[in-house]
This record gives C-alpha cells, structure tokens and sequence, in this order.
C-alpha cells in the first residue's frame, strides 16, 4: 500500500478520494488485442470536477470504468482512500456502485417499464430486503421525489421514460445516481445524446451538485467547451495521460465516438 500518494497534476497535496496506480487494459476479440490503457496513473480529490478528454479510442470511458469498478484493470490497481477496491469480491464491488458511487451515461439507462420515480428509487430497492423495504419505502419515496423536484421533474414523476424528453432522462438518471448520497459521480459522456441547451441544462445541474453537495464528480466528455469549465482537465492520448499538448481551445468539440467495450451494464448495483 502507498501512503503519503499526492497528484502533482491537480496542485493539491491532501490524499486522494480516488486514484489509478499504473493502470493497464487491453481488450481482446477475435484473436486480436488492443491495449487501451498503457499504465496510467490518475488521481481525484475530494470536491473536485475533473474531466478526461481525448481523441476516440484514447481510453477515456475505460479508465473510467476502471475506477469505478464497472470492469477490472489487468494491472495496476483502483483505490478509495487508502483502500483497494479493484480485487474486491464482487459482492462489496456491488455494493460500493450502489451506495458510494453514481454512474449516468449518455444513452441514460433508465429502466423502460417504470415510472420516473420508480427509477428514481432503484438503488435504494437494491440495497434493501424484502423484509427492510416496507419500512424503508416511505422515506426513500419522500427522497425520490425531492430529488425529481430538484431536477425541475415534479410534473414527470410518473411518466416512463419513453414519454420523456432526451433531456427529462438523463435529469432523471442523474436524480437516480444520487438517490443514495455517492461520494463520486462518474458522468460518460452525460450530454453527448443532448441538443445544446439539454446539454448546458445538465452541465449546470452537475456543477450545482459538485459545488452545492461537494460531490465529487469525474466526466468523460467530448464537449471542450463544457470540459473548460471543471476545476481540471485531464487529456489522454494513446492510452496514456498526455501533459505535452495544449488543451483545444474553449468551444472546440472533439469527434463524437462510442468506444468499444464500454461496458455500459452498469446497474448490477444500480449506481
């Protein structure tokens, strides 16, 4: 275990909530390898909005997922805090995507048949028995839709998503991945499925969170101009942290691009 690990990139000397430790991954399908990740090391504080950009394939949705346990390093190590989480059970990976972490996604990931609020509650269901439910269902409806009001998504509370905007999901996802109070929020790509004003709505409402509730919130994004304005850029290039190149000017957009095996199955322990 490291101890004393300070990320010179951010200008902050206090531990990290989150880092990466010589992260490697390399994807392999029909006989052919693509190392996606060549030993980055990469670390959040507490408080912080960061945002990772970079040209397609450069890594930005894999280290991401990476450490937020969605998939597993091949080498290198994920750590909360002074803990590894990366070679945890599967059952305490579970739990930590669904109370200490948040995800939402660019493609939102609501679930079709339920209602707004009821996806709005989905974590806590998951984190609770069915003997603990019944008195916990109350209190965690009463949040539900608190969190919806917040959203601006009152009068959406029990539509399903496909009566739903773009924009109206992806408030609802966000509403969802803070049902449980995370500690992190990791966004992939949250508003690259959005027009720009959808887009700009929720940029707004993450930072809201970021400065309101002190979340701690890490993005991938494309958009340059919406990535100027996190506390830190971060830019990789060829699987690799890339501090030799300049940041693309303010209102420049990199390409738009579904990475491959992005792992978007999130929701094992519903964010």
């Amino acid at each position: 275990m490291q101890t004393g690990y300070t990320d010179s990139s951010s200008g902050i000397d206090s531990p990290p909530i989150l880092r990466a430790e010589n992260v490697r991954k390399t994807y392999r399908r029909n006989g052919i390898s693509t190392e996606v990740l060549k030993g980055v090391d990469f670390a959040v504080h507490a408080g912080e909005f960061v945002s990772i950009v970079g040209a397609s394939g450069s890594g930005k949705s894999t280290l991401l997922h990476l450490m937020g346990t969605l998939d597993s390093p091949d080498n290198g190590g994920i750590w909360l805090g002074d803990k590894r989480i990366d070679s945890l059970p599967g059952r305490d990976r579970d739990r930590l995507r669904n109370s200490t972490f948040g995800f939402i996604f660019q493609f939102y990931h609501l679930l079709p048949e339920l209602t707004a609020v009821e996806n709005v509650l989905a974590p806590e269901l998951v984190a609770s028995t069915v003997w603990q439910w019944p008195f916990r269902k109350k209190a965690a409806t009463k949040r539900a839709e608190a969190l919806l009001e917040r959203m601006g998504l009152s009068h959406r509370s029990h539509h399903r998503p496909c009566e739903m905007s773009g924009g109206e999901m992806q408030r609802t996802a966000i509403a969802r991945a803070i049902m449980t109070r995370p500690k992190v929020l990791f966004a992939d790509e949250p508003t690259g499925n959005l027009d720009e004003t959808a887009g700009a709505e929720i940029m707004n409402l993450l930072k809201e969170l970021n400065r309101t509730d002190n979340l701690t919130v890490l993005m991938v994004t494309h958009n340059m101009e919406m990535a100027a304005n996190t506390d830190r850029m971060v830019r990789l290039a060829s699987g690799r942290i890339d501090s030799s190149r300049s940041i693309t000017p303010q209102g420049t957009h990199l390409p738009r691009h579904i990475e491959p095996n992005t792992m978007e199955l999130a929701y094992r322990g519903v964010g």
